[in-house]
């Protein structure tokens, strides 16, 4: 690979039509010396993007598919768009980018089993897909979003979807900041297209709403572009726990005077992305959060579930005991009790438990079942109840499950 590491190209796309946003990624690549060049006849290159989702513009812009695989695939080279679950086969179904590129789930393809080089968080033997493992050139195509646990989300957070469906919930147990670092280190991009013409900001993955930005960065280091565009969306640099930890392993600049932005200049580009909630304050007397020795993500992801769930919790008509972060004794539980996080362990029988450094968004159906609410089967698999109470629950119907669904 050639290139210069620390160059980060930003450029604008005056709509989001197919041949603004194509002018916008020729612009982009033009700027870092085109990339592509370093794609042969015959290579296999992935393109990742963020399309796990249905609900219109929580995803990467088609359009940017389309442009950067004609690129590729203009240089000879068997093209793949590939995501995890069968939701971006829906959304690309009638795309054009299948004129270029095969799109292809990575449920769907074989699993081998690799130990990630250096890993901190997930050191134990991973199933990654074989297409992620084998390709000679690997692009990621993210789009920007606040996160309600790690703040904003980029081009290394977008690595998560390497791990084919339901098994991204590993990461969530090992600890999701260091996992996100582990996988770029095991599958390194050679480029990001960053997708900004349409930016998810507020209470995400929980809510969130979008924004039309009309922006597009490339960079051949996923950490100098997270970077740039931390700064663009008025986020800084070291509040990112897991660009900090890139930047000790080694992967990529953390301060944006070490990066070379070309194009349109950083301060031209900014706004001020909504974030996620983080007040603590519970809604209402009588719902008790004792959150005090957490780790910052999941009192982030706590502060979000309050935020989602707040005119739930003043319709509750009892108490609850929220409890999150390491402790020898539990506080007092009055009412309805709930576990937050990895930490919580030892005590997961006193009540609710979600575990996970943080959980995921879909494990709030842990709270909404500590209210008396009715859950689905695959919401009742996200969070461990006491086991007298488990054995209730198997009686009224959530025994049963695949094994898929159990893990």
């Amino acid at each position: 690979m050639t290139g210069d590491l620390t160059a980060v190209s930003l450029t604008r796309a005056a709509t989001a039509t197919e041949e603004a946003v194509d002018a916008a990624v020729e612009e982009a690549l033009d700027l870092l010396g085109r990339p592509l060049q370093d794609v042969g006849k015959g290579d296999r290159v992935v393109i990742k993007p963020n399309m796990f989702q249905r609900k219109p513009g929580f995803r990467t812009s088609p359009e940017l598919l389309l442009a950067v695989a004609a690129r590729a695939s203009a240089r000879g080279a068997e093209v793949y768009v590939a995501e995890r679950t069968h939701v971006l086969k829906e959304i690309l179904h009638r795309a054009p980018v299948h004129r270029y590129a095969q799109v292809v789930s990575f449920d769907d393809r074989p699993l081998r089993v690799v130990q990630v080089p250096g890993a901190t968080s997930l050191r134990v033997p991973i199933a990654v897909p074989d297409l992620v493992l084998d390709c000679d050139f690997f692009i990621g195509a993210p789009q920007l979003r606040t996160h309600s646990s790690v703040v904003l989300t980029n081009a290394m957070k977008n690595l998560v979807g390497l791990l084919p469906g339901f098994t991204t919930r590993i990461v969530h147990m090992a600890g999701v900041e260091e996992a996100i670092v582990d996988l770029n280190q095991l599958r390194p991009q050679h480029l990001v297209v960053c997708d900004a013409t349409t930016v998810i900001e507020g209470n995400y993955p929980m809510e969130g709403t979008t924004r039309e930005a009309g922006l597009i960065a490339a960079s051949r280091n996923a950490v100098a572009l997270d970077v740039t565009m931390a700064a663009v969306a008025g986020v800084g640099s070291w509040e990112l726990a897991y660009l900090r930890d890139a930047h000790a392993r080694g992967l990529g600049p953390i301060d944006l005077a070490d990066i070379d932005v070309r194009g349109t200049a950083v301060e031209d580009a900014a706004f001020k992305i909504r974030r996620a909630p983080v007040d603590l304050t519970p809604p209402r007397e009588g719902i008790h959060v004792h959150a005090e020795t957490a780790c910052e993500d999941c009192r982030r992801w706590l502060a979000a579930a309050l935020h989602l769930l707040r005119d739930e919790l003043l319709r509750f008509p009892g108490e609850m005991t929220i409890v999150s972060g390491p402790m020898e004794r539990l506080p007092a539980l009055r009412g309805a009790v709930v576990l937050v996080g990895n930490a919580m362990y030892e005590h997961r029988d006193a009540g609710v438990y979600l575990e996970g450094c943080p959980p995921r968004a879909i494990q709030t159906a842990g709270l909404r079942y500590a209210m008396g609410q009715s859950v689905t089967e695959q919401e009742a698999t996200q969070f461990r109840v006491p086991r007298q109470e488990a054995s209730a629950q198997d009686a009224d119907g959530f025994a049963g499950l695949s094994l898929e669904e159990w893990i």
